[in-house]
């Protein structure tokens, strides 16, 4: 099995590979709690987007 390894992404981005609102990725995002974020940060770093799927599952 193949590894994806993820990329930087903005949370637009991440909503619409999730196919949801930015409201929703924002609460989802806000639930996930090994996630250090700011609300000033506008891309993402590859390290926190794999975090976000590991918990989220695959887009």
């Amino acid at each position: 099995m193949k590894t994806k390894t993820s990329k930087s992404a903005t949370r637009s981005e991440l909503a619409d590979r999730y196919g949801v609102s930015m409201e929703t990725m924002k609460k989802w995002i806000e639930k996930i709690p090994d996630l250090s974020l700011s609300p000033t940060d506008r891309v993402l770093t590859p390290k926190q987007v794999a975090t976000i799927i590991a918990h989220l599952g695959e887009p």
